[in-house]
Order: structure tokens, then sequence, then C-alpha cells
């Protein structure tokens, strides 16, 4: 009862395991157990005899083999087949921002027109805009950091 349930604990071999049985000879003690695997590997050994039993392969046969490879080799690859998977990436990518920067027409936001104002400035009032907003050297976003500084008049008198 014993020898039943541990023959069927025992998992079945690979078959790796079995060329290796096979080829190099490693004793299998599951092999003995097994009828199965006993099997497969029998199976095994008479395609190798068969393959054995065979006629070898002729020189000449490998040759033309050998020499039908080295024409190939020697064509050149067709050059269409090397840039076409680029282009049609390219395609995609050119196709898909088109659909990003142009919105469907439904989602577009339509703005009045601006109206034309006409401002009289001569280059010399231009020319004194320009200056005073450039005049601080001191950048806008630092202007909230003084506020922290500053000192105002409840504080002065505590």
């Amino acid at each position: 009862m014993t020898n039943d349930l541990s023959r069927r604990l025992s998992r079945h071999l690979s078959n790796d395991e079995l060329l290796d049985r096979m080829y190099l000879g490693e004793g299998a003690p599951h092999l003995e157990e097994c009828e199965e695997c006993a099997g497969r590997l029998q199976a095994l050994e008479q395609r190798r005899a068969q393959a054995a039993a065979k006629q070898p392969v002729s020189n000449e046969f490998l040759a033309g083999q050998r020499r039908a490879i080295y024409a190939r080799l020697d064509q050149p690859v067709s050059a269409h087949l090397h840039w076409a998977p680029a282009a049609l990436a390219v395609a995609f990518l050119l196709v898909t921002g088109v659909f990003l920067v142009r919105p469907h027409p439904q989602y577009r936001q339509v703005r009045p027109p601006a109206p034309a104002v006409a401002v009289d400035l001569s280059n010399e009032q231009l020319f004194s805009d320009l200056y005073s907003m450039e005049q601080s050297v001191e950048p806008q976003a630092a202007a909230p950091i003084h506020g922290l500084f500053e000192v105002s008049d409840g504080d002065l008198k505590q």
C-alpha cells in the first residue's frame, strides 16, 4: 500500500531528464518504479535507433545547402522594408498631432473679434512707458516677500 502511495506522489521525469538518462547513462530510480516513464524512455531509444539506421546525408547535399545559403547572403535586402515601419510611425504621429492640435469644431471657443482701438502714441511716449515698466531691477515675483518684512504702525507702538 505504501509503495502505491509513493509511486503516486513521485513526479514523472521530464524529457530533459530522460535524455540525460539515455545519453549520459545517469541512473534514475524512478524509472524502475514508474512504468509510464520507462515506456517514454523506451520510445526515445527506439527513435534514436531508427535515426541511426537511416543512411547518412551525403556531402553533396550538405554542400548544396551551404551554397544556397551563401547565395542568399550575397543578395541585397530590399530597401523599402527598412524605412516602411519608420514611415508608418511618422504618419501615425503626424495624424495624432493634427487631431490633438485642432480639436473638433463643436468644442472650439468662439471669441468675438476684438474691437480695433486706435492709439495715438508717439515714439517718445512709447519709450517712456517701456522704460517706466522696466525701471525696477527687482522682479515682480519678489514683491509679496517684502510684505513679510514691512513694519506696520501697530507693531511700532508696542
